[in-house]
């Protein structure tokens, strides 16, 4: 049985390193799949951001592998572009649904506290995320974990974007890092389709 590649796809000024990602390749580590595991530094700017992953996903599927995309916050974002344009599982975490109007309020010198890399937020930025809004996601395809608690955005955009989807978590409290999100690990894997029987 073959395998899927999952592509984690970080947050707004987060970087290869984030949390939870480190959460799902140490479980595919465990599970002797850690070569299946990819997450790259993405570029700031939204459109070199989308076309490295689309390069990703498309050589992947190449060389005949499936892809599965696990995205949080602003790579929930990404990932439901992605999804829709290729039509792949995705798992998206407290994603920014709104991407557009929340990181207006970013707009400026930014510092990225992973990689320390200092770069301007500009309109133009704000374009390039306006032109991904929206896809049309097949509602079989999306697992959306949300948590009320999330201090950063409204949980009630994602559940409005997407109304129905193949797995839905909502919780109370919580924040936008999805506080617990290892207690799903397992789930999150097999929906992504690896076998877990080792």
């Amino acid at each position: 049985m073959t395998m899927p590649q999952l592509i984690y796809v970080h947050g707004f000024n987060s970087s290869e390193l984030s949390y939870k990602s480190q959460q799902v390749l140490e479980r595919l580590r465990s599970l002797g799949f850690a070569e299946q595991f990819a997450c790259p530094r993405l570029p700031w700017q939204p459109s070199k951001a989308i076309q490295c992953l689309e390069s990703m996903i498309e050589t992947y599927r190449s060389s005949g592998q499936d892809v599965v995309l696990v995205g949080s916050s602003l790579g929930g974002f990404y990932a439901a572009y992605l999804s829709a344009k290729y039509d792949l599982k995705a798992v998206l975490v407290n994603p920014a649904v709104q991407a557009p109007t929340l990181l207006q309020d970013y707009l400026g010198k930014q510092v990225n506290p992973y990689t320390q890399e200092e770069y301007v937020l500009t309109t133009e930025h704000i374009n390039e995320l306006e032109a991904l809004a929206n896809p049309k996601c097949q509602p079989n395809n999306l697992w959306l974990m949300l948590q009320e608690g999330d201090e950063v955005l409204d949980y009630r955009a994602a559940l409005q974007c997407y109304p129905t989807v193949a797995r839905l978590i909502c919780e109370p409290n919580g924040d936008h890092s999805f506080v617990g999100f290892e207690r799903y690990l397992d789930e999150l894997l097999s929906f992504a389709g690896f076998s877990l029987n080792n």
